[in-house]
């Protein structure tokens, strides 16, 4: 049980864990309540089990969260591709005016009104990778994903050492044999990813090709992990509201203070809503680079119950090349397996950090700086920059 650890590990010991512990955890509870104004239990369709979930072509082509790409709709696709090339305009100016898309567009909206207010995901499958260029495919990516988020956030601050905006980042094991192996992002590697949130509000990944075995894309209802503990351990939810002591990844050394789970209330037509963002990483580190930050014994288990909880809970994506898949990432948590790659076959996924100013939901205060220095002009640091090769976000190499 993590009651007695106090250094975080990044990957978790599921052996340590017993989940019989943490459903009899009620019984030795020292305060039963609530945070104040944070509901017993939220209903929703956005709180969803696996079993609620059918991802299987037969089964789920007609669902919220499955779109699979028709003949026309490709056909749209490629026009759209090809009117971009002709205006030979940089991929900044990427967006329904200049990716037009007049029969999927609409659908495409109905992609983020189910982000915000469905089911927090959508997997659109059948762009054909194979018969465009990577930087073909990565103006599709970029260009569907303007009618569904029409902005796009900054992952780093700086390309090939000089001040920029890079706006798109590469997923995929990029240690090689005798070259650098030092990265401190999981993501840059084949290890299993544990289950966590990233930044702003809609994440978006594209896959360009898939690994010989593994990879799965796996993903949880934060909502639904809210009632589990809210029902169960709501010590548990009282200690994820106060304020966790967060190392700053841009500044070495400095120490923020924010809770990981947060409540909004119903406003007007607004429902009320829970917003959990949380990086397991951000306290242990990862690899080489773990961090010596230590959190108190209920800290931990509130740390590692949302791991488990999200694990009893989540869905596995098999993710195929050609597949996009968009999450809420103010509502969902998101994890993957371990991979491996072939001589053939390597996982290399893109990824986007979008918000659609039309239905985004209200940011948290302590979180307003962060989602400011993804989004907000007034942060902007250098030319927008789609790089076309992989290369690590700066803050995930050494």
């Amino acid at each position: 049980m993590a009651s007695g650890i106090e250094q975080v590990t990044y990957h978790l010991d599921r052996n340590e864990y017993q989940s019989d512990e943490f459903d009899l955890g009620q019984q030795r509870l020292l305060d039963t309540t609530l945070p104040h104004g944070f509901p017993k239990r939220l209903e929703s369709k956005m709180a969803w089990e696996a079993k609620d979930i059918a991802l299987d072509h037969a089964l789920g082509g007609g669902t919220p969260y499955l779109l699979i790409l028709q003949g026309p709709q490709l056909a749209e696709i490629d026009a759209a591709l090809r009117y971009f090339q002709s205006l030979t305009q940089p991929m900044e100016t990427l967006n329904p005016s200049t990716f037009p898309l007049p029969g999927l567009s609409s659908i495409l909206r109905s992609v983020s009104d189910n982000l915000h207010s469905g089911y927090g995901f959508t997997l659109i499958r059948g762009v054909p990778v194979e018969r465009y260029t990577r930087e073909e495919n990565m103006i599709i990516y970029v260009g569907i994903s303007s009618h569904i988020g029409a902005m796009r956030g900054r992952q780093d601050h700086q390309f090939k050492g000089q001040p920029a905006d890079v706006m798109l980042a590469h997923i995929t094991d990029m240690r090689r044999p005798g070259g650098e192996q030092n990265y401190a992002l999981a993501a840059y590697t084949d290890s299993e990813v544990v289950f966590h949130t990233d930044v702003g509000d809609i994440v978006s990944l594209f896959v360009l090709s898939e690994p010989a075995n593994g990879g799965e894309s796996l993903l949880a209802s934060g909502w639904t992990v809210y009632n589990a503990l809210a029902e169960n351990r709501p010590d548990l939810v009282r200690v994820l509201a106060e304020d966790w002591p967060i190392p700053s990844a841009q500044e070495p050394g400095l120490i923020k203070h924010r809770p990981l789970l947060f409540y909004q209330p119903a406003i007007g037509s607004t429902p009320e809503r829970v917003i959990l963002q949380f990086s397991r990483r951000s306290f242990s580190g990862f690899g080489a680079h773990s961090r010596l930050n230590r959190l108190s014994p209920i800290q931990m288990e509130a740390l590692d119950a949302l791991h488990f909880l999200a694990e009893k809970f989540h869905v596995a994506m098999e993710l195929k090349k050609g597949d996009m898949q968009f999450i809420n990432n103010l509502s969902m948590v998101h994890a993957r397996n371990s991979y491996v790659d072939g001589p053939d076959s390597r996982r290399h996924l893109l990824r986007l950090w979008l918000r659609d100013p039309q239905n985004a939901w209200v940011t948290p205060q302590p979180m307003r700086n962060r989602a400011d220095r993804i989004y907000d002009e007034k942060f902007r640091r250098g030319p927008q920059t789609f790089p076309v090769d992989p290369i690590p976000r700066s803050v995930g190499k050494v």
